[in-house]
């Protein structure tokens, strides 16, 4: 009887605490929806592009059957600056008996489609080549009388008389990079992201809840000064934090750096800054550690899907732009920019540039939202 009253108690907080309910019961169905919408569109190839220089029709057919847009190009020289403003999956031109390929091998999976699909292609060409050389050949021989072989027509430069070879070229990585290769620059942001974001929220609130926070609102300190703070105190922790984490995946782990190690600190301070203040303004709506816990489902789960782990050109317009709201997007782009593309800040700026905004508006968010204890 008495366990009874006890869980009857538990029921009533419960159902009097809303953002246990929110957690318990809507928070499961967003996600579940976000994940089908994510998963239900993930495994097309729409993100497929690819350059062509002087292949064969019956490749470009096979390309277009495999939904793979194709853009035409009257020359192959500088394919890795074509690559980079086309923003292409990779480059095919044909010299000779060979058909040279040439993957970014940022994305594997991208890259995997358009490796198969060329693949398939050269089977079927070179079969389609031997079936062709043997009607010849039984031709010749019918004809007792008349040296001479009966040739194809290669007008359309599909058929030629030997075999077709795929030579392939990495622009990013080499033919053993794996999609974890690909991510690891996402989880070294994502990390520095999460951990800042929990260590700052909790702390403020232990400020709050020890009586600290209402000892500085009661004295003349102004908001603005106490955020400026915190900002400082945390944020000098987060630049350490960072340091350690980098130098740790780079040096120890030794996850390869193509760009400057300086532009990979600051886009991960940038994101620790960004966590930071997300934190801390999250913190002023929790009254416990618990509440604080609360927050993760639906403000770092969605982080994580729309970080860059599951390609952003795969999913439906919708959550495309959805994607654009979320920092860890632009940390995830920059990251792997710098990290496997070799990319330097002229091409990441505009990152760096959103993610500082973030930083900012977050800022202003947390002035304003100290009002609710005191009006300075």
């Amino acid at each position: 009887m008495k366990s009874l009253h006890i869980a009857k108690r538990i029921f009533k907080q419960t159902i009097r605490d809303i953002r246990t309910l929110m957690l318990l019961l809507v928070a499961p169905i967003l996600i579940l929806s976000l994940l089908y919408y994510i998963f239900s569109v993930s495994d097309n190839t729409n993100g497929v592009k690819v350059g062509v220089q002087n292949v064969p029709q019956t490749l470009v057919a096979e390309l277009h059957k495999q939904d793979i847009s194709t853009q035409n190009y009257t020359s192959h020289k500088n394919i890795a600056d074509k690559i980079k403003k086309g923003e292409l999956t990779g480059f095919i031109y044909q010299k000779g008996g060979n058909l040279h390929v040439t993957l970014a091998n940022d994305n594997p999976t991208e890259s995997g489609t358009l490796a198969s699909t060329n693949q398939k292609w050269v089977i079927s060409h070179n079969m389609g080549q031997m079936k062709a050389n043997t009607n010849q050949l039984q031709k010749a021989l019918r004809q007792a009388n008349t040296p001479e072989v009966i040739q194809t027509d290669v007008g359309n430069n599909d058929m030629s008389k030997e075999p077709m070879n795929i030579k392939t070229h990495y622009l990013y990585g080499d033919k053993d990079s794996t999609y974890f290769d690909m991510i690891n620059p996402i989880l070294i942001g994502f990390f520095v992201f999460f951990f800042t974001f929990l260590i700052s929220g909790i702390g403020l609130l232990k400020e709050r809840t020890s009586g600290t926070l209402e000892r500085l609102l009661a004295s003349p300190i102004k908001r603005s000064q106490i955020i400026f703070g915190y900002i400082m105190g945390y944020g000098l922790f987060s630049i350490i934090q960072t340091f350690v984490v980098v130098m740790f995946a780079i040096y120890v782990l030794n996850i390869a750096v193509q760009g400057p190690i300086w532009l990979v600190l600051v886009t991960t301070i940038l994101t620790a800054l960004v966590a930071l203040t997300f934190g801390i303004l999250l913190s002023t709506f929790a009254s416990s550690e618990f509440q604080m816990i609360q927050f993760i489902p639906l403000v770092i789960v969605p982080q994580v899907l729309f970080a860059g782990l599951i390609p952003i050109a795969s999913m439906n317009v919708e959550l495309q732009y959805f994607a654009h709201l979320m920092p860890l997007f632009y940390t995830g782009q920059a990251m792997q920019d710098v990290m496997i593309k070799g990319y330097g800040i002229e091409d990441v700026y505009m990152n760096l540039a959103i993610l500082f905004g973030i930083f900012v508006v977050l800022l202003i968010l947390n002035i304003f939202g100290m009002k609710r204890y005191r009006k300075v």
